[in-house]
């Protein structure tokens, strides 16, 4: 019998959740394997803890090499090439041949997308980035503190707020809060804006409860000397930004999704345009009933995930029974003093998504 192969690209939250799924459900006539040009998994929600010093990187990441023993192949190798149609994948290592493909490559960050971002920012969705933020914090002893998001979409809606309410808390334990300004920018109406009255206005209240400045609908445009939103300056001694997201380019490439876009998938199975190709997580997309995206954010990925390798066991097993994807998710929003907020949704609702947020 020939044995069955299963290509995961990505080894984020979805891909590793789906490579379990796989192998729990399937035997050894099935070969799984994960491609990652990383040789760690990085739990990203903890970069802001890394960021403020409460967690060191080793705690944060592990070696994706632990996967080959549930039975699951890893490739530590960068994607150079795929093939849709033909199912192959070519590496800087070598080259694979998949009966099914899974694609969670995430989303690409561009720091240089906007002008002295990478010198003049640090980057909180990177693990070098967070580390810098810490060293600067702790050398921090008054002035203005910026956050600032490059672009829309970027993925984990929440976490920038996060930030300024950690940030609050922070200097806070340092009892020197009177002496930082924090400022929050966004190109968004405001904070998550999918959930409209829900979340927004509360979300809002909150930021202005703590002194926190909030700057919405503005773009940013350069990060030197001053950040320039619009046509505003802001005078600030440490800027800590959200850096522009994109689609993988080895995924435009390969057809999978337009330039300046992300792969189109069916909203209830995953599936992608082409024969036996499901996408996961950030790189996917997902259109609303009201037209707008579902958000980018690893509760999405897991979730996901579960449901396609549900279905692609049961269909290489033969049987007819499959789940759908119905887009709910939810996530807990840190406000310091070891307190959080937590919103949950029903993202495909009809004619707008249903929220329902509970307070710290």
């Amino acid at each position: 019998m020939k044995q069955i192969k299963i290509g995961i690209l990505g080894g984020g939250v979805g891909g590793l959740v789906c490579a379990s799924e796989l192998n729990y459900r399937l035997g050894t006539d099935t070969q799984i394997t994960v491609i990652d040009r990383s040789p760690y998994h990085l739990f990203q929600p903890a970069l802001l803890h890394l960021a403020l010093g409460e967690r060191k990187l080793k705690a944060i990441q592990r070696p994706l090499e632990r996967l080959r023993k549930q039975n699951t192949n890893f490739v530590n190798s960068e994607i150079t090439n795929i093939d849709v149609k033909q199912l192959t994948v070519n590496t800087k290592k070598d080259d694979f041949k998949f009966d099914y493909l899974v694609v969670g490559l995430g989303a690409k960050l561009n720091p240089s997308a906007i002008s002295g971002f990478e010198d003049n920012a640090y980057n909180l969705y990177s693990s070098q980035g967070a580390e810098q933020i810490n060293k600067a914090l702790k050398e921090f002893s008054g002035g203005k503190i910026a956050i600032v998001i490059a672009s829309l979409p970027f993925k984990c809606p929440a976490a920038p707020y996060e930030m300024a309410f950690l940030l609050d808390y922070y200097f806070k334990k340092r009892k020197i809060r009177q002496k930082v300004e924090i400022v929050l920018a966004t190109p968004e109406p405001q904070p998550m804006p999918l959930a409209g009255k829900a979340i927004g206005p509360m979300v809002t209240d909150m930021l202005a409860g703590k002194d926190i400045e909030y700057l919405p609908n503005k773009q940013l445009k350069s990060v030197e000397k001053t950040v320039l939103l619009d046509k505003q300056r802001i005078k600030a001694d440490l800027v800590i930004g959200i850096p522009n997201h994109s689609c993988p380019d080895v995924i435009v490439d390969s057809g999978l999704a337009k330039k300046g876009g992300w792969i189109k998938v069916d909203k209830f199975s995953l599936e992608t345009e082409y024969k036996n190709i499901h996408a996961i997580g950030d790189n996917a997309a997902i259109a609303l009933a009201n037209g707008k995206p579902l958000p980018k954010a690893g509760v999405f990925a897991k979730s996901q995930a579960q449901i396609v390798a549900f279905n692609l066991a049961h269909k290489i097993g033969g049987k007819t029974l499959e789940k759908k994807y119905m887009g709910e998710g939810g996530c807990f929003i840190e406000v310091g003093h070891k307190k959080a907020a937590f919103a949950s949704g029903d993202f495909y609702h009809e004619p707008e998504p249903l929220f329902d947020p509970k307070k710290a």
